[in-house]
């Protein structure tokens, strides 16, 4: 973990900083391998040092080992115990985190360092993590494994009369089984319910002929999956068909458009515009994908991350990200269909993560 030290100083001189208090905990757990819910990481150009409570000090002594961090135990909170460690350290200028940093924090943050100028670094850290490591990739690779086998023992379980909350404790349940947990809330959309991205699950039964928008992910160590399939119970209409083909086909294209130095925003084009030329342009109304990877337990929203597949994005994608393309198509009161694969940026293109099926599956 001292590379990642590494490349967090070798930022301070564009964003004109001695040093950096890390308050989000995406990012603590980035760079320091603890995976609490009470810590701050403080970085100078010299110094690592980790300030957490008397309730995590033992696990965090475990976790953080061989991360270049010293612990610190806080004796208050850990924002008022900033002012204990030598000013030094921090230098004239303290970078914080403008886009997490709570204005109240803020202020607790300026009183602790009083006399220290602190700067907004908008990004330093989020942009750091966007770019994966061997054992990142790796620890990704086991979530999405994970994930495929979680789809692939709950199709038998597909069948009328079954709740969505139903497939969603068993998605959820054999996610634990596995040494992992739900990256967050599982999505389980039937049949009119699929015209809602974000159906999470609820009582509704499933019925003969709907189609069923499964959208879960796992954390293994730390590191997240998220894939989405869409099946039918039963026979597929005509309709069905065509719209899950033209899903299908736009995932296809999407992934073929991922490689370094292609921007962001060309590859949601790739996508969206075979949609778009089939009429159904404004049925997707979410962005191509988003970037995954560490996530912390006991936050299932903030799963998303650098870089995002979307019109408005600037980004260019590099070699170590690993995005989600997933487009979709949702009709009021008809249903939807969304396909969503992780995928890595590789040095000459891509490579396919999510392995489960992705021809329409007719349980």
């Amino acid at each position: 973990m001292d590379s990642k030290l590494k490349r967090l100083r070798s930022r301070f001189k564009k964003a004109e900083i001695d040093s950096i208090v890390v308050t989000n905990l995406h990012n603590v757990r980035w760079l320091t391998g603890y995976s609490g819910t009470n810590g701050v990481a403080v970085v100078s150009k010299r110094h690592a040092i980790f300030l957490t409570d008397f309730r995590y000090t033992e696990q965090a002594a475990k976790e953080i080992k061989g991360s270049g961090f010293k612990l610190h135990e806080a004796t208050r909170d850990l924002i008022s115990t900033l002012k204990d460690i030598d000013p030094k350290v921090f230098g004239k200028k303290a970078g914080f985190e403008s886009e997490y940093l709570q204005y109240k924090n803020y202020r607790a943050v300026n009183r602790a360092l009083r006399g220290i100028k602190l700067v907004p670094t908008e990004g330093i850290l989020t942009g750091l993590r966007e770019v994966k490591d061997k054992s990142e990739v790796s620890l990704i690779r086991r979530a999405v494994k994970l994930t495929d086998e979680i789809f692939s023992e709950i199709l038998p379980l597909i069948k009328p009369g079954v709740s969505e909350m139903d497939l969603m404790a068993e998605i959820e349940y054999r996610a634990h089984l596995k040494g992992a947990y739900a990256s967050f809330e599982t999505i389980v959309a039937s049949g009119y319910r699929g015209a809602l991205p974000h159906g999470r699950a609820s009582a509704k039964k499933i019925k003969k002929g709907e189609m069923i928008t499964f959208d879960f992910g796992v954390v293994y160590k730390g590191y997240t999956s998220d894939m989405t399939r869409t099946v039918v119970v039963g026979k597929a209409s005509e309709k069905q068909k065509k719209i899950y083909d033209l899903v299908l086909r736009a995932n296809i294209a999407g992934i073929k458009a991922v490689k370094p130095g292609v921007s962001a925003r060309d590859v949601d084009t790739a996508a969206r515009d075979i949609i778009t030329e089939e009429g159904y342009g404004d049925r997707f109304g979410h962005a191509l994908g988003h970037g995954i990877g560490i996530c912390v337990q006991g936050d299932r929203i903030n799963i998303h991350e650098g870089p995002i597949l979307a019109q408005r994005s600037k980004a260019v994608l590099k070699e170590g990200n690993i995005v989600t393309v997933e487009p979709g198509i949702y009709i009021p009161r008809w249903g939807g269909v969304r396909i969503e694969d992780d995928v890595l940026v590789t040095k000459n293109g891509c490579s396919i993560m999510t392995k489960s099926p992705k021809n329409l599956m007719e349980l």
